[in-house]
Protein backbone atom coordinates (compact mmCIF):
# COMPACT_ATOMS: atom_id res chain seq x y z
CA UNK A 1 0.00 0.00 0.00
CA UNK A 2 0.93 3.39 -0.59
CA UNK A 3 -0.98 6.25 1.29
CA UNK A 4 -3.79 5.45 4.37
CA UNK A 5 -7.02 7.46 3.63
CA UNK A 6 -9.41 8.14 5.95
CA UNK A 7 -13.11 9.27 5.21
CA UNK A 8 -16.04 11.11 6.75
CA UNK A 9 -19.28 11.66 6.53
CA UNK A 10 -21.31 14.45 8.07
CA UNK A 11 -25.11 14.29 7.67
CA UNK A 12 -26.94 17.63 6.67
CA UNK A 13 -30.26 18.40 6.65
CA UNK A 14 -30.94 18.34 3.16
CA UNK A 15 -29.79 14.94 1.53
CA UNK A 16 -27.63 16.88 -1.47
CA UNK A 17 -26.13 18.60 1.51
CA UNK A 18 -24.46 15.31 2.76
CA UNK A 19 -20.69 16.30 3.20
CA UNK A 20 -18.19 13.57 2.61
CA UNK A 21 -14.36 14.07 2.50
CA UNK A 22 -11.10 12.02 2.49
CA UNK A 23 -7.70 13.07 3.35
CA UNK A 24 -4.53 11.33 2.59
CA UNK A 25 -2.24 12.58 5.03
CA UNK A 26 -3.84 10.99 9.04
CA UNK A 27 -6.82 14.08 9.07
CA UNK A 28 -4.70 17.22 8.75
CA UNK A 29 -5.77 18.27 5.23
CA UNK A 30 -9.47 17.25 4.57
CA UNK A 31 -11.02 17.37 0.49
CA UNK A 32 -14.63 16.48 -0.67
CA UNK A 33 -14.69 13.07 -2.05
CA UNK A 34 -14.89 13.56 -5.56
CA UNK A 35 -18.63 12.22 -7.00
CA UNK A 36 -17.25 10.02 -9.94
CA UNK A 37 -20.58 11.20 -11.52
CA UNK A 38 -18.34 10.70 -14.88
CA UNK A 39 -17.90 7.06 -14.44
CA UNK A 40 -21.25 5.58 -12.16
CA UNK A 41 -24.12 7.93 -12.51
CA UNK A 42 -26.25 6.54 -9.66
CA UNK A 43 -27.15 9.38 -7.32
CA UNK A 44 -26.43 12.87 -9.22
CA UNK A 45 -28.02 14.35 -6.13
CA UNK A 46 -25.10 13.44 -3.56
CA UNK A 47 -23.72 11.04 -1.34
CA UNK A 48 -26.10 9.25 1.13
CA UNK A 49 -25.96 6.11 3.78
CA UNK A 50 -27.72 3.73 5.59
CA UNK A 51 -30.18 2.31 2.85
CA UNK A 52 -29.83 0.24 0.10
CA UNK A 53 -30.49 3.06 -2.15
CA UNK A 54 -28.47 5.06 -5.06
CA UNK A 55 -26.81 7.66 -2.94
CA UNK A 56 -25.08 4.49 -0.70
CA UNK A 57 -24.32 3.43 -4.39
CA UNK A 58 -22.72 6.52 -5.44
CA UNK A 59 -20.69 6.75 -2.48
CA UNK A 60 -19.32 3.03 -2.22
CA UNK A 61 -18.27 3.13 -5.72
CA UNK A 62 -16.48 6.61 -4.70
CA UNK A 63 -14.94 5.17 -1.59
CA UNK A 64 -13.27 2.11 -4.03
CA UNK A 65 -12.36 3.86 -6.35
CA UNK A 66 -10.21 6.28 -4.52
CA UNK A 67 -8.94 3.58 -2.11
CA UNK A 68 -7.84 1.28 -4.89
CA UNK A 69 -6.15 4.49 -7.49
CA UNK A 70 -4.56 6.29 -4.18
CA UNK A 71 -4.15 3.53 -1.23
CA UNK A 72 -3.23 0.67 -4.03
CA UNK A 73 -1.04 2.57 -6.62
CA UNK A 74 -3.48 1.21 -9.40
CA UNK A 75 -4.26 3.36 -12.11
CA UNK A 76 -7.77 5.10 -12.84
CA UNK A 77 -8.97 2.64 -15.52
CA UNK A 78 -8.27 -0.38 -13.44
CA UNK A 79 -9.53 1.36 -10.04
CA UNK A 80 -12.67 1.84 -11.70
CA UNK A 81 -13.45 -1.24 -12.86
CA UNK A 82 -12.38 -2.70 -9.35
CA UNK A 83 -14.85 -0.32 -8.16
CA UNK A 84 -17.78 -1.32 -10.71
CA UNK A 85 -17.15 -5.22 -9.30
CA UNK A 86 -17.30 -4.53 -5.76
CA UNK A 87 -19.35 -1.41 -4.92
CA UNK A 88 -22.38 -2.81 -4.64
CA UNK A 89 -21.70 -5.58 -1.82
CA UNK A 90 -19.45 -2.63 -0.37
CA UNK A 91 -23.01 -0.44 -0.25
CA UNK A 92 -24.47 -3.35 1.78
CA UNK A 93 -22.00 -4.31 3.76
CA UNK A 94 -20.48 -0.92 5.15
CA UNK A 95 -22.19 2.32 3.83
CA UNK A 96 -25.77 0.74 4.53
CA UNK A 97 -24.97 -2.01 7.59
CA UNK A 98 -22.30 -0.69 9.49
CA UNK A 99 -22.50 3.47 8.82
CA UNK A 100 -26.90 3.06 9.69
CA UNK A 101 -28.19 6.22 9.64
CA UNK A 102 -25.98 7.73 12.11
CA UNK A 103 -25.07 11.86 11.59
CA UNK A 104 -21.69 11.02 11.11
CA UNK A 105 -18.91 8.35 10.25
CA UNK A 106 -15.03 7.42 10.01
CA UNK A 107 -13.38 4.91 7.85
CA UNK A 108 -9.88 4.14 7.23
CA UNK A 109 -8.10 2.49 4.03
CA UNK A 110 -7.32 -0.24 6.69
CA UNK A 111 -10.38 -1.20 6.88
CA UNK A 112 -11.61 -0.87 3.19
CA UNK A 113 -8.35 -2.77 2.60
CA UNK A 114 -9.77 -5.41 5.35
CA UNK A 115 -13.09 -6.15 3.87
CA UNK A 116 -11.91 -6.18 0.01
CA UNK A 117 -9.92 -8.67 1.44
CA UNK A 118 -12.24 -10.67 2.76
CA UNK A 119 -14.80 -10.16 0.18
CA UNK A 120 -12.34 -11.33 -2.50
CA UNK A 121 -11.86 -15.04 -0.68
CA UNK A 122 -15.72 -14.83 -0.22
CA UNK A 123 -15.71 -14.60 -3.94
CA UNK A 124 -12.86 -16.86 -4.90
CA UNK A 125 -14.81 -19.75 -2.93
CA UNK A 126 -18.38 -19.56 -4.60
CA UNK A 127 -15.84 -20.44 -8.09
Amino acid sequence: MTSAIKWMGIRKPLPEDNLVLMSTDGGEIWASLPLYLDEVNHSPTGFEWGYGGSGPAQLSYAILRTFEEITLGISPEWAKGYAQIYHQQFKWDIVCNRFGRSDSWELTSEEVGSWLRDEMKRRDKEV
